[in-house]
């Protein structure tokens, strides 16, 4: 596992030395306190991918922290084998080994139908820069996918039993990893809100992702994340045993729900409104006590209802945009559900309905099967024996359509004031156009932009196209306070609908006449570049959790996946009568994510995905005694 993490770290695009060196020290640290892992994990995993920066795709560093956390518990148990110590492992207990396995089984399945799909070539392995920005259509979306779920059953195998003690360890690991984390990310809602658009501005049409650029092509990655943390800052309130801690929480709790809002997710408000009127009715009936006494109780559940009444009264007062969603609910509601008809209806087989169609196969399969599901544009990077590479360039543009609704983009860095040359050597059907834009944006939404049209010449030869254009200074002509903090995107946006456009090189060029743009031409494959979808996202994602798992591993894995949850849950709630509040989190979070489940995929984000299982294998530490159970209520 250090291996790998050290494979992968040393071919990181942009401080190779840094992540390896990151990397040893956290196999390092694991060894010497294994337990450590089981926080870092949920605290990390929110804000441990650089893909706008990488460009990478099939893995990031996320794979990189979970590898090295791996690693360095499999070095400890051997270490402590070889002294004659047998650490005791949850597998050998027999529920928890029939769950894994059944997991395993159904990943193995998955993943066999997942490249016979896709009709895997085993005679032709690729090389690295074909496999690390195939495509969501290729072969390599089926271990993008899976990958997660192969985590969690190595991580599973690490799991220690409880023991006697009534105040289990490994759970409140979790849970403070989860409150660490859900910080980190309101963090960063908090920076981009106020770089982009303005910490107060309810009326524009943006939508907060924050860390989670797996939105490049839509989804709803950051709120199956908030409904699965905000339980836990209710639970830091709940647990706090001094003033100062609960005032702390309390603030985290503001500022997540702040978060939550800004998503204008009209599922993620259900499903957090329905999680906490969950917690605050289990709390009162069945007495759950608080650590620091029933009064600071009292003052938790009141301090939660007045920030989920205050916060959600200045979103919808202050501003237009969550207005203008809610009044098209009806609408998008009946758009979601043709959605998912069209997904259901490519099972056209009993194998498919018993096995599916093979993980990460819905987009491939949706993009070519449903009539007017095709992607809204793509890039595909092509290499030759000599080292060299180019992308086609393609997109699906109807005459209602805007033309940046794909784009191929880097981010840059422009000095106050600085001028750009951009100079493309590119080639295309004749009539062809590219868009070219250099704008302020975090992910998916333009703040202000400069835009240009290129025409490009019939394709006489491979970038026989040479296109010279020129932007003038201050993209915005902001430059004060805190839009100096914008990032500039270069975006690349394709106007041909019949034939892709051949682009073998760009660059980019400030007033010194230094080169702005990296791995301008492509000989490194996508590096650095990311590709984006800013509208049409239902090929990639099918925005139910329950028959995106139908589709993609049939009734099979669906039944696997209901058992497991279904084990939790009733062990969760046996401990929660017995008053453990740690378990009362991790039921609010379950709870969050099943009701959002119906609104919203979450198999196809790992790191997401990965969270979820972690919570998921976290339940089998709660099996030990219960009297006593009070201790367990304190941070």
């Amino acid at each position: 596992m250090t291996l790998a993490a050290l494979w992968l770290a040393v071919r990181h695009p942009v401080a190779p030395s840094l992540v390896s060196g990151a990397a040893l020290l956290t196999g390092a640290w694991v060894a010497a306190r294994p337990q450590t892992l089981w926080f870092l994990l949920p605290a990390a995993l929110p804000v441990m991918s650089f893909m706008p920066w990488t460009g990478w795709w099939l893995v990031d560093e996320s794979d990189v922290l979970v590898l090295s956390c791996l690693g360095g518990a499999f070095v400890r148990w051997a270490h402590d084998m070889r002294q004659g110590e047998t650490p005791r492992r949850l597998m050998a207990h027999g529920p928890v080994f029939a769950i894994w396995a059944l997991l395993a089984v159904s990943l193995v399945v998955g993943v066999w139908r997942g490249l016979h799909d896709a009709g895997v070539d085993w005679s032709a392995l690729p090389r690295w820069h074909e496999a690390a920005y195939a495509g969501y259509d290729s072969a390599w979306n089926t271990w993008r996918v899976g990958k997660s779920l192969l985590w969690a059953l190595l991580l599973a195998t690490l799991l220690a039993p409880p023991g006697d003690s009534d105040r289990p360890v490994l759970p409140r690991l979790v849970a403070r990893g989860m409150l660490t984390g859900l910080g980190l990310v309101c963090l960063m809602v908090l920076w981009e809100r106020t770089v982009y658009t303005g910490a107060f501005n309810f009326t524009q049409a943006y939508r907060t992702s924050a860390w989670f650029w797996e939105m490049h092509v839509g989804g709803g990655a950051i709120d199956a994340y908030l409904v699965m943390a905000v339980p836990f800052a209710v639970w830091g309130m709940w647990a706090s045993s001094t003033a100062p801690r609960w005032i702390g929480c309390n603030l985290l709790m503001v500022v997540a729900v702040y978060a939550v809002l800004t998503t204008y997710s009209r599922g993620v408000y259900l499903a957090v409104t329905l999680t906490l009127l969950l917690m605050g009715l289990t709390a009162w009936q069945l007495r759950l006590p608080p650590a620091a006494g029933a009064i600071w109780g009292r003052r938790t559940l009141l301090a939660v209802l007045a920030t989920l009444v205050l916060e959600s009264s200045l979103v919808l007062v202050g501003g237009s945009f969550m207005a203008d969603r809610l009044s098209r609910s009806e609408t998008d509601m009946v758009n979601r559900m043709d959605h998912w008809r069209s997904g259901v209806g490519l099972l056209d087989s009993p194998q498919d309905w018993l096995l599916g169609l093979g993980l990460g196969r819905f987009p491939a399969h949706y993009s070519t099967e449903v009539p007017g599901g095709q992607f809204p544009g793509q890039a595909i990077w092509r290499g030759d024996s000599t080292g060299s590479g180019h992308v086609l360039l393609s997109g699906r543009h109807d005459i209602d359509q805007r033309a940046d609704l794909f784009a191929l983009t880097q981010r840059i860095e422009l000095g106050e004031g600085d001028t750009a040359t951009v100079r493309l050597r590119a080639s295309g059907d004749s009539g062809s156009r590219l868009l070219v834009s250099l704008c302020e944006r975090h992910l998916l939404y333009n703040v202000e932009c400069r835009r240009q049209w290129a025409s490009l010449n019939p394709a006489l030869g491979a970038g026989d196209g040479q296109v010279e254009m020129h932007f003038g200074k201050d993209i915005s002509g902001e430059t004060r306070g805190v839009a100096r903090w914008r990032e500039a995107v270069l975006a690349l946006s394709p106007a041909q609908a019949d034939a892709p456009i051949r682009i073998d090189r760009v660059e980019m060029f400030d007033a010194a006449g230094h080169q702005r743009l990296l791995n301008p031409d492509f000989a490194a494959g996508l590096q650095h570049w990311l590709p984006i979808a800013q509208g049409r996202f239902q090929p990639w994602h099918l925005d139910n959790l329950y028959l995106d798992v139908l589709i993609e591993r049939g009734w099979f894995g669906l039944w696997v996946f209901a058992v497991w949850v279904m084990w939790a849950l009733r062990h969760l709630w046996r401990r929660v009568r017995a008053g453990d509040s740690v378990a009362w989190a991790y039921m609010g979070a379950l709870a969050g994510i099943l009701s959002l489940g119906g609104v919203i995929s979450v198999t196809e984000v790992p790191r997401v995905s990965l969270i979820l299982l972690i919570l998921l294998w976290s339940v089998c530490a709660f099996r030990g005694q219960i009297e006593g159970v009070s201790s367990c209520n304190r941070l």
